[in-house]
């Protein structure tokens, strides 16, 4: 179990504001940078990204990166060629990578994750209108993510899905 969470009054007002205004393609979604920040606080990460579908097209598009220099929000995925994206898209619940062995089972880019220096991985779905719209994931050391960040980051991925839409 772990202590409850509150907001603070700064996280409050960047999420205000991220949604009442709308996203400019010169910068990242503040939305989402909002949630990064969140989730640093909450349970922490090394890397915060999120990546929206595109099912037909079988395409992974990435909306945000905490770490645009390595990971740049242009960026996008074959869903196919990703394990742990076909078990998001096929099951639709959240997929925590606990290990190095896990995560290189299931993440064609493993070495761009290790250089990172991270070795886990929690992807979480984003459901909009009634389907699934894409993911948000945090990457950290070996085993520091758990069932309870899984829990707490399903709320964040409720707010996420407005900036998905």
């Amino acid at each position: 179990m772990t202590a409850p969470f509150s907001l603070s009054q700064r996280e409050i007002d960047l999420l205000s504001a991220a949604l009442s205004c709308a996203p400019r393609a010169d910068a990242p979604d503040r939305l989402l940078a909002a949630l990064d920040d969140i989730a640093q606080r909450a349970v922490g990460h090394r890397l915060f990204t999120a990546l929206r579908y595109d099912l037909k097209a079988g395409i992974a598009h990435r909306l945000y990166s905490s770490a645009p220099e390595r990971y740049p929000a242009s960026g996008t995925k074959t869903i196919g060629a990703a394990p742990a994206m076909q078990k998001m898209v096929s099951t639709g619940k959240p997929l925590l990578t606990p290990d190095a062995d896990a995560v290189r089972a299931n993440f064609p880019d493993a070495d761009a994750i290790f250089a990172l220096d991270c070795q886990s991985v929690l992807n979480v779905p984003v459901y909009g209108h009634g389907r699934l719209l894409g993911q948000i994931n945090l990457l950290h050391a070996a085993n520091h993510y758990t069932r309870a960040h899984t829990d707490f980051c399903a709320g964040l991925a409720v707010i996420a899905a407005t900036a998905f839409l």
